[in-house]
């Protein structure tokens, strides 16, 4: 997955806006709101992953529906060809 050179530098923007606005709170709420915003983070790059896996396994039931499909195809058109006579 390829981000062009402005959506970094939004991301770094925000980021970068988020911990001046964090390093001028008390200590104790410095110490509160990192975790808090690593929490968020990876609970948005969890939720990307969620919504990558669910995708790939939607791809893949899609993939084995079209395969039987045309395994019935083929085994409906074998059974209805005409059978030579043997006597």
């Amino acid at each position: 997955m390829k981000f062009d050179a402005r959506t970094i530098e939004a991301i770094n923007a925000c980021i970068r806006l988020f911990l001046v606005r964090v390093d001028e709170l008390h200590t104790g709420l410095f110490l509160l709101v990192v975790p808090l915003f690593l929490i968020v983070v990876g609970a948005a790059a969890l939720a990307v992953v969620a919504i990558a896996a669910a995708v790939f396994l939607v791809a893949g039931a899609l993939g084995v529906i079209l395969l039987a499909r045309r395994g019935i195809n083929a085994a409906a058109a074998r059974s209805a060809a005409a059978r030579a006579v043997t006597t």
